[in-house]
């Protein structure tokens, strides 16, 4: 019979002694990283949910809570925002140590200019590429740099030629700026566009 893969009855194991058990007998087999797993799906799906159930902000409710964040208060904002529609820019100061510095807005004239160096330079890397925007605007926004002013001349059709000269000379005072000044420099100036987009934010309107 063993031809056919039958075993006789005195080769048979007892039936105690068999590894087959039944249902109960048979150890528990718990995945305890894939429980982890969905019990953390589980709470990110309920958290989701949670936050499905409350009121949706309002833009304008996310605008405060970013005028929050950057520290700048509703009448801060409304002044930039009348600064510039009055003056046609907004200044504002800041502090690096004992050195003063004043920056201004920029002007669409600006922003073709930097538009036109970057076709005229055409920078091969999105390092180069940031570092000559950053100079650009740098010179472009600065009024004031410690006991050194600048000029702004207004713009008209006329003087586009003194309005680059000026431009020119501060861009090669911050050529001989020290490095790390300079890259003090972008940070303020990062921050101080954010005052200044989030004071023109349509959000800023109300009823918006």
């Amino acid at each position: 019979m063993r031809k056919f893969g039958v075993v006789d009855s005195e080769a048979r194991r007892p039936l105690a002694e068999s590894t087959l058990k039944s249902a109960e007998e048979q150890p528990e087999l718990v995945p305890d990283q894939e429980v982890t797993h969905l019990d953390e799906e589980a709470l990110q799906l309920q958290e989701m949910l949670d936050g499905l159930e409350e009121p949706r902000k309002t833009p304008r409710q996310l605008w405060e809570e970013e005028l929050e964040f950057e520290e700048m208060t509703q009448e801060a904002a409304a002044k930039v925002l009348d600064s510039i529609i009055t003056n046609g820019m907004y200044e504002e100061s800041y502090r690096m140590g004992n050195l003063v510095v004043r920056l201004r807005t920029r002007t669409t004239s600006d922003a073709d200019r930097v538009v036109e160096s970057i076709q005229d330079f055409k920078p091969e890397t999105s390092g180069t590429l940031s570092h000559l925007i950053a100079r650009m605007n740098v010179a472009a926004s600065i009024s004031q740099f410690g006991d050194r002013k600048f000029n702004f001349t207004p713009a008209t059709d006329g003087n586009q030629d003194a309005l680059e000269e000026e431009f020119t000379e501060r861009y090669r005072f911050i050529t001989r700026i020290p490095a790390q000044i300079f890259f003090s420099l972008t940070q303020v100036l990062e921050r101080f566009d954010r005052r200044v987009q989030l004071a023109c934010d349509p959000r800023a309107i109300e009823n918006f």
